[in-house]
């Protein structure tokens, strides 16, 4: 398999994706994050900062379709990201307006121990998530959503046939 095969497989929700699988693609998009955040920090190249904008887009759509993957390898919905978001939208925005309540406009001192607190406990949830997701075993043999991965951690899309029976994508 060619490496723009994998990379469009990878970027497709579709399919399952071990805990291998899922580290290898973290540790390549932490790589890629660092790279672009310099890139913003240090060129002021405009033609650079639209690039390293559009690849740090590119991150979120591959993140977001290595978590589906992964919850596919559970037997899960990739449905629960969506919900995920929503989840994290409230969780952040009641614990924004509880910093606020209990600290005052010190919550908003860059660097402050009340900013520290308050940005703690809103990453707490992203972070058990993200730890489950990691450590989460995945189901034995084929589920709905796939065959068991492979070596490489990831495994083809189920593909409806006229018949309306279930079979793997070769491709």
């Amino acid at each position: 398999m060619t490496f723009l095969n994998r990379v469009l497989q990878i970027a497709d929700p579709r399919g399952r994706c071990n805990r291998k699988a899922l580290l290898t693609i973290a540790v390549a998009l932490l790589a890629t994050q660092s790279v672009t955040c310099l890139i913003h920090a240090t060129i002021e190249n405009m033609a650079a900062q639209i690039a390293a904008t559009a690849v740090e887009l590119a991150c979120i759509w591959v993140a977001t379709s290595a978590a589906i993957k992964r919850l596919h390898d559970m037997g899960q919905s990739g449905w629960w990201v969506p919900g995920f978001f929503l989840a994290l939208l409230v969780w952040t925005l009641l614990v924004s307006f509880g910093s606020f309540l209990a600290f005052g406009d010190a919550v908003t001192s860059i660097g402050s121990t009340e900013f520290m607190i308050h940005t703690a406990i809103v990453t707490a949830l992203p972070f058990a998530v993200t730890i489950w997701l990691h450590f989460a075993s995945g189901d034995k043999g084929p589920n709905r959503y796939g065959p068991e991965p492979d070596e490489t951690g990831i495994s083809a899309p189920v593909q409806k046939t006229n018949m309306g029976s279930a079979e793997p994508q070769l491709a």
